[in-house]
């Protein structure tokens, strides 16, 4: 069945002196987006991150973060941060070439900003430590998908039950349809005949000119076509695939009928009842928004 693309998943993992933690939150989004903020020397194993959680989900733009505490053993030190030199490197020039200094940039010059070093921390086995990420990894995105299933179940029986809605107020409108269809036939026959009666016209022309009148403000297909996309919108719902994209196509085409509906019937109870139709389809389509 169809999860929600919401959901936060933590998992943890412990070795020697050290812990890892890993959250996955994930929001809606139209397609997979993964962003990924983790240790620097575990930047090498970034993309194995995103390729675990890419075969987990399908849709939803997920926040990664992995945090380190403890210490997993190794070398620590001071090093260059070589982005920052460079950026300094760019605004000192900028500032001789503004200023008019013809003095050349010096080391002193850069020891002046403390940002140029930074403080870090190896492990002598990453690979270790990877290990034990990748399993904290599996458990958060075991727990992301366990919470993104349960919100997409409370999700599936909101929508089924606004099809049931829809499926009432189609009930209504074929109810008002089919007692008024023989009404409305008679006062077109009389308007017609009252505007013509002045004139020589063909009474077997003029009524089958009414029948052809009647059958366009006819609505039988429009509510059969409706009730078929109701149909396949809740076995759609049970399929245990991406479901999203599909649904919304069906939502058009519902929308589609409810608006011929609408342009065809000539009874206001009708007109505003299928008003109603199309709030329950609008808010159908803001849960959709919600489904992976």
């Amino acid at each position: 069945m169809a999860s929600s693309m919401t959901g936060l998943g933590i998992g943890e993992a412990q070795f020697n002196s050290t812990t890892i933690t890993v959250e996955l939150k994930s929001v809606n989004n139209r397609y997979l987006e993964v962003s990924c903020r983790l240790p620097s020397f575990l930047s090498y194993y970034e993309q194995q991150v995103r390729d675990i959680i890419r075969n987990g989900v399908e849709r939803g733009k997920i926040y990664t973060t992995i945090t380190v505490k403890g210490d997993p053993g190794g070398i620590s030190g001071i090093r260059i941060n070589e982005k920052i030199v460079g950026s300094i490197h760019d605004l000192l020039n900028r500032l001789r070439n503004v200023a008019g200094i013809r003095e050349k940039l010096r080391l002193d010059h850069y020891m002046r900003f403390s940002e140029i070093f930074e403080s870090y921390s190896e492990p002598e086995n990453a690979d270790l430590t990877w290990s034990h990420v990748k399993k904290a990894l599996q458990d958060a995105l075991d727990a992301l998908k366990e919470m993104r299933w349960k919100e997409g179940e409370i999700l599936l029986k909101d929508i089924a039950e606004r099809i049931q809605s829809l499926e009432k107020h189609l009930d209504t409108i074929e109810s008002i349809a089919r007692d008024n269809v023989s009404e409305e036939y008679k006062k077109l026959t009389e308007r017609i005949e009252r505007l013509t009666q002045d004139h020589n016209i063909d009474q077997d022309r003029l009524h089958a000119e009414i029948a052809l009148l009647a059958d366009k403000m006819d609505i039988t297909e429009e509510c059969v076509r409706l009730r078929s996309h109701n149909q396949i919108f809740l076995n759609t719902l049970e399929k245990n695939e991406v479901v999203g994209k599909k649904l919304n196509f069906l939502l058009q085409e519902m929308n589609r009928e409810a608006n011929t509906i609408s342009s065809k019937a000539i009874h206001v109870e009708i007109s505003h009842t299928v008003v109603e139709m199309k709030e329950e389809i609008e808010k159908i389509r803001e849960q959709v928004q919600n489904l992976e």
